[in-house]
């Protein structure tokens, strides 16, 4: 074999290891949405891991949070009773949900409850609010931000949405 046939074999052997790699670990990918209502709680965390946030409900419930999206675009909550069994399982970044949050009453313990983390937060001191900023995709195609600002007290006082600034101009900046 002449040095050419050997560096081409070994690179055509390089390609099958790595597809073969990347076929196993999208295999091995759990995502919430294949989480069943009535698996525990231990069930659930073996099957997709630690979560990134706890947080309690009412009547002894718990809610863990799965943000696993590198954009951001997207958080899963799974709702459990008081008996550790899930209840309820969704994708939470979404504009029907949003439009849920009630101005003057929601606050920033509700927003991580209901969001997760935010992808960011902006403080405006002119003004006086903050924003918490979280990305989202909508209906399926449109790369959004919400920016849900809440006062000094952490009370939500605004609502708006519009274009994702990291994706203005086609530079596809995550910063």
């Amino acid at each position: 074999m002449t040095g050419q046939a050997v560096c081409d074999e070994a690179m055509r052997w390089m390609r099958v290891v790595a597809l073969a790699l990347a076929v196993a670990a999208v295999a091995g990918c759990a995502t919430p949405s294949q989480i069943a209502v009535g698996q525990t709680r231990a069930q659930v965390v073996e099957r997709l891991g630690a979560p990134n946030a706890r947080h309690a409900l009412d009547g002894g419930g718990e809610r863990l949070e799965y943000a696993r999206d590198p954009l951001q675009q997207t958080a899963w909550m799974v709702d459990f009773d008081a008996a550790g069994r899930v209840t309820a399982v969704r994708q939470v970044r979404t504009l029907e949900n949003f439009a849920r949050l009630r101005i003057g009453q929601d606050d920033t313990i509700v927003l991580r409850r209901e969001f997760g983390a935010p992808w960011r937060i902006e403080r405006y001191p002119l003004s006086g609010l903050t924003a918490w900023m979280y990305p989202y995709v909508e209906d399926g195609t449109w790369k959004s931000m919400i920016a849900v600002h809440v006062d000094g007290r952490g009370i939500v006082q605004r609502v708006e949405n519009g274009p994702d600034p990291r994706f203005i101009g086609g530079h596809g900046r995550e910063d």
